[in-house]
């Protein structure tokens, strides 16, 4: 009865049902004050007079006036009954749908996840889309790398293909809607943007219910090249070692396959490959190839049956062969044991033009070899020649001032490199207060050369095992233990790096001005390079671990200081891009060092660079304003972000051209999406799971609408009744006093 009278008070107000009804007294009365009352009541019922009308009418008036009693009894308790009912607002439900690459995916070899997902909400008169755009105001949005609105007649002609799925970013962008729920079709594998399961708690704080209804096979087999790491600027001949990082799915562990490695058109390499059902690394080493310019290098993993994708297995990137010798001039004191070694291994180098110059030696050596000369160069094009100059335990006042000038501008502003071997008598110290000394990448504290105790040992930094030189060409975990082995050592004078130098290696208990002993550091300075080396006992790799290991540290060395002076030429307009390669959506970091014809820095607000697309005759060519950089006049900067793959040239403007090189990129069409194609069901009940939603299963999406339906926002609304203070109720006691009276009149008691 009481359901009944709550569900139609409930159609009433407008609300589905009542959900609460509260009794309440607006008036609380003491308990001893209310049983006075009622025994008063008592006794004024049974008044005496009553017994003498007979019965019939001794019940009719102990009935009046008990209901009169009643009445007042209400008037003074004041009761009153609170109702609560929900009404149910607007909603608003967004449907999310991915068009990412990986939804072409066919898992089943017959319809795609894009394929099965458009037929789940809208393959019907009565669809998902009818069933809640009946009830609900909905929108309908397609993402990959970017939100697109969708009319929901158009749905079966969008097709997917876009690199990245940003679920995470879709998600994101919902958070300035109004809505209730979102629907996200998607085979969860996001790649790019924010963290969709951070994204989905903080709409889910807000109320918003997601739910996920991922599309695909979590455990299809699949294998997919990650990366590949190499050097891209190679000499001719030389061998040209690759580590790619394979990923491959649980159910292809122990199967075998072949990597086959082109470059140009030409097959260089194939190695078998035993899947590991999880990441691994492969090594393959490129024999030399006596060959001039750029080249593609394609790399390929030999598909396997039933693998889910083959476009992933691919991958793309360029090599460069420099068709030009290094030249480096290596000045030298006295000879010394680290002279002798590294002379060996400058002149076995044949990527290298090397002049030795001896201050202190046989001054008839020159005579007899034709790398040697008799004295420094005289200042002028023959100076700017070199890409490199080693500075050994030389006396600053060997050279004259004008000399040390041209150095300073080598690598200021001619991308030339300076590299500065320590020893016991002029360097660093004799160059204290000279024009090379802000060239160098640490502090002359002292002059007083000084033994280290055997137990402080070299030790490579963090950075330095970033990078070939200080890795010895050998792991980690071996190269710490090949510095190790160098102690003790003799070191230059008091050094400190400077700030923004790296430092490369460490003695790691020596400190100076309270850090460690900068034993190999670097800075970039203007356009070009210094380097520090603050011991001349490096040749001791030699003895105490093998020859290969000093061979590597030097000719790293070398590569790094002037292969950039290398590429750059001598032009007054250098360009440079941060890299050669890029994958679509990557942005292109430009630099550019500007000379006036007096070879000084140009002080301007701007500098403008043409692009332009290699073999498009469709491509307009842009032109891109670079920005000063900040502290540092002639140097400009700016981003790019190429539209499409293929390859693209950066070029100065104007009469600028003549005094400027051009630099090449390629730019990839590589899929994110193709890494990692399996569905993502983890990442589904996560999303899920902080926003109080639930993982819709495609063959359950029926049940989607009644979901949704659930997640509408209700308003809760309150309706109180004072069933004391009525008229009808003081017109019902006027009716039983009135009756009562009437009654004992015709008894004649009154």
């Amino acid at each position: 009865m009481l359901d009944f009278l709550y569900s139609n008070l409930g159609r009433i107000f407008g609300a589905e049902e009542i959900t609460k009804v509260q009794w309440k007294l607006g008036n609380d009365l003491p308990p001893t004050f209310i049983a006075f009352i009622l025994v008063g009541a008592l006794v004024f019922v049974i008044w005496s007079p009553f017994r003498e009308a007979i019965p019939s009418r001794r019940v009719l008036l102990v009935f009046l006036r008990l209901c009169g009693i009643l009445i007042l009894l209400l008037v003074l308790l004041q009761p009153q009954v609170n109702f609560e009912f929900e009404e149910k607002g607007v909603s608003r439900v967004y449907v999310l749908l991915d068009r990412s690459e990986s939804m072409t995916i066919k898992d089943d070899g017959q319809e795609s996840r894009w394929e099965k997902a458009v037929k789940a909400f809208s393959g019907s008169s009565d669809g998902v889309l009818q069933q809640i755009g009946n009830d609900h105001q909905l929108e309908v949005m397609t993402f990959g790398d970017k939100i697109n609105n969708l009319n929901v007649e158009d749905i079966e002609e969008e097709l997917p293909g876009a690199k990245s799925s940003a679920i995470g970013s879709a998600l994101d962008g919902m958070k300035e809607k109004e809505l209730s729920a979102v629907l996200l079709f998607s085979d969860m594998a996001w790649n790019e943007g924010v963290d969709p399961v951070r994204v989905a708690g903080e709409l889910g704080r807000r109320g918003v219910a997601l739910f996920p209804v991922p599309i695909g096979k979590s455990n299809s087999p699949d294998a997919s090249i990650l990366s590949v790491h190499y050097r891209d600027r190679v000499f001719p001949g030389e061998e040209i070692p690759l580590k790619i990082q394979i990923s491959s799915s649980p159910e292809l562990e122990g199967l075998t396959t072949d990597l086959v490695v082109n470059l140009g058109d030409e097959e260089v390499a194939r190695q078998m490959v035993t899947y590991s059902g999880g990441q691994q690394i492969m090594e393959i080493v490129i024999k030399g190839r006596t060959l001039k310019g750029q080249f593609p290098l394609k790399l390929e993993l030999e598909g396997i049956e039933d693998e889910i994708s083959l476009a992933n297995n691919k991958a793309e990137r360029s090599l460069t062969f420099i068709d030009e010798k290094v030249k480096v001039l290596y000045v030298e004191g006295a000879p010394r044991w680290e002279y002798r070694y590294l002379r060996t291994v400058l002149m076995r180098d044949a990527r290298l033009d090397i002049k030795f110059l001896m201050t202190k030696g046989d001054p008839d050596l020159a005579k007899y070899s034709q790398e040697y000369i008799g004295e420094f160069p005289s200042v002028g094009e023959s100076t700017l020649d070199f890409d490199l100059v080693i500075l050994g335990d030389v006396n600053a006042g060997y050279f004259e001032d004008r000399q040390l000038d041209w150095m300073v501008k080598q690598v200021n502003r001619l991308g030339g490199s300076l590299l500065m071997l320590g020893g016991s008598v002029f360097a660093p110290q004799s160059y204290a207060g000279t024009p090379l000394e802000p060239i160098l990448p640490v502090n002359i504290n002292g002059n007083q050369w000084n033994t280290v105790a055997n137990e402080i040992v070299a030790s490579p930094t963090d950075e330095g095992l970033a990078g070939r030189i200080a890795t010895l060409g050998v792991d980690e975990a071996k190269a710490r233990n090949l510095w190790a082995q160098l102690s003790p050592l003799y070191v230059a004078a008091p050094v400190s790096a400077k700030p923004g130098a790296s430092v490369l290696v460490t003695l790691g208990k020596k400190q100076v001005s309270g850090l460690p002993y900068p034993l190999v550091a670097w800075q970039r300075f203007g356009s070009g390079k210094s380097m520090f080396v603050g011991t001349e006992l490096l040749w001791r790799l030699r003895k105490t671990v093998g020859r290969q290991f000093h061979e590597n540290f030097w000719s790293a060395a070398i590569q790094f200081l002037s292969l950039s002076r290398l590429l750059g030429g001598n032009e007054r307009i250098t360009l440079e891009a941060d890299r050669n390669r890029y994958a679509s959506g990557d942005s292109v970091r430009l630099h550019a060092d500007v000379l006036d014809d007096f070879l000084e820095p140009v002080d301007a607000d701007n500098f403008s660079v043409s692009v332009s697309k290699i073999e498009d005759p469709d491509f307009e060519d842009q032109e891109l304003d670079l920005r000063p950089t900040l502290g540092s006049k002639g140097f400009f900067q700016g981003y790019y972000l190429p539209p499409a793959p293929g390859e693209y040239e950066i070029f100065a403007t104007g009469t600028d051209q003549e005094m400027a090189n051009k630099i090449r990129f390629t730019v990839y069409d590589e899929s994110l999406e193709l890494r990692r194609p399996g569905m993502r069901l983890d990442v589904a009940e996560q999303i899920a799971m902080k926003s109080s939603g639930e993982v819709i299963r495609l063959e359950d999406i029926d049940s989607v609408s009644k979901k949704v339906e659930e997640s509408r926002p209700k308003t809760v609304n309150k309706v109180s009744f004072r069933l004391w203070d009525h008229p009808l109720l003081y017109l019902l006691l006027l009716f039983v006093a009135g009756g009562e009276w009437w009654q004992r009149r015709k008894l004649r008691l009154v």
